[in-house]
């Protein structure tokens, strides 16, 4: 995952209901609605059109109203809050995701013409479009249970369609908090939801009434797309005032390089912050050997090893082991947390936070995670496949803590060929 570089989803029958999921007063459109609530309700009237409108021809069956609304506060909750938790397990959400996704397969499959059928289409792609969608179409959907606006709790009688729906509601929320971070603002989920409970009722009822027109929702779309085509600019320009700032503190902090530009030893004066252990740099760990492992807490690849780093660190603390996990730049406290409660880290591992960008700058290319196995005396090796080298790197751990230092030799970057010089050209004739 590069860490140096909105899918809007897709409609079951329901009513608005009252809001006594979240105890609060019910959002409403009114004359002191804020610009930023009512951008929270047209992305909630965009998720809510077209998910509960494509997914249900899906996968078979209709969203349920209610789980999707409480997971979009259970997560927006957990995002804001390390101490809020979901309702159901990272496995249980990847196991319910995928019978859901063969589902889909399976009625995707069906809908495909026979061999005799497509050839009469005699390659016209819109007579095979049109066939394909007519029978999406005409398979049966699984009606939902009615929208009753209470609070829903997952557990293990729970059917699959609320656990499903409870997915669906938990990457709402997730998206509405990362456009709200995108807009440098926190958006409002109760409007949010509020756009995904009339958008569905309009899907179930053509002549209801939203509280806001399409075309003000296009108008409201329009305003913040240039909002945020300005906030990307300035975000560049203060990136690259940045860059620069940052490339002229770690140029002195490099010493003696390696073949391929990184530094030869770990310089423990890189600033740092503290999350699970205090530290402003890494002094506290010069001199011993170490694991280190520099992931971002929004990285797949990260979260799936970090459970077989800390299984490492644990079987050898013992013999004198320390690990370090430091998160990237890009993230923040809260997401670092919840990214060690999905690992089940304990003080096993030592976490900090690459805060001012630093550790980055000398010791990655912007890609993570990145694992390291260090001696005492400063020096190291970089594994940048862990899957791929993760019994390699036990295997150097083990011999650094039996007195055999890793040794890296990296080759150095391979120039670009020149380009081949153009021929000289013909005189001109005279």
């Amino acid at each position: 995952m590069n860490i140096k570089k909105i899918a809007f989803g897709a409609a079951a029958l329901a009513l608005v209901a009252c809001n006594s999921q979240s105890g609060s007063k019910p959002a409403s459109i009114g004359a002191n609605t804020t610009e930023d609530e009512k951008f929270a309700y047209m992305l909630g009237a965009q998720f809510g059109g077209q998910n509960f409108g494509v997914i249900p021809r899906q996968i078979g069956e209709e969203l349920y109203l209610d789980a999707v609304v409480q997971a979009i506060r259970d997560n927006v909750k957990a995002i804001n809050d390390t101490n809020a938790k979901i309702q159901m397990t990272n496995e249980q959400l990847q196991a319910i995701g995928s019978e859901y996704t063969k589902n889909a397969r399976a009625r995707l499959d069906a809908t495909r013409p026979d061999s005799a059928t497509a050839a009469s289409f005699d390659n016209d792609q819109a007579k095979y479009a049109a066939y394909t969608d007519s029978v999406s179409k005409a398979m049966k959907v699984e009606p939902a249970p009615k929208s009753t606006g209470n609070a829903v709790v997952i557990n293990e009688t729970s059917s699959n369609i609320e656990k499903f729906s409870y997915l669906i509601g938990l990457q709402f929320g997730g998206q509405l908090s990362a456009i709200g971070n995108q807009y440098g603002t926190p958006l409002s989920e109760e409007y949010f939801i509020l756009g995904v409970k009339e958008a569905v009722a309009k899907l179930g009822d053509s002549t209801y009434t939203m509280q806001l027109s399409q075309d003000s929702l296009n108008v409201i779309g329009q305003r913040f797309q240039q909002a945020m085509q300005t906030k990307r600019e300035e975000a560049a320009k203060k990136f690259e005032e940045e860059q620069k700032k940052l490339e002229a503190e770690v140029a002195a902090m490099k010493g003696d390089t390696l073949a391929n530009g990184m530094p030869k030893l770990m310089n423990y004066n890189v600033k740092v912050s503290g999350v699970s252990v205090k530290g402003e740099n890494l002094t506290a760990f010069a001199g011993k050997p170490l694991l280190m492992f520099y992931f971002s807490a929004t990285c797949g690849h990260c979260a799936h090893a970090a459970p077989q780093i800390l299984e490492i660190a644990k079987e050898l603390a013992k013999d004198g082991l320390t690990t370090v996990a430091i998160a990237s730049g890009g993230n923040n406290k809260t997401g670092i947390r919840k990214f060690m409660d999905n690992a089940k880290w304990d003080d096993t591992i030592n976490v900090l936070w690459d805060e001012s960008r630093q550790f980055g700058e000398l010791y990655s290319d912007g890609y993570v995670p990145k694992v390291y196995a260090v001696n005492p005396d400063g020096t190291y090796k970089q594994y940048t496949a862990f899957e791929r080298e993760k019994e390699e790197l036990k295997a150097d751990l083990a011999g650094i803590l039996k007195g055999t230092p890793v040794v890296w030799n990296p080759e150095a970057p391979k120039a670009e060929e020149p380009a081949e010089a153009p021929a000289p050209a013909a005189p001109a004739k005279k």
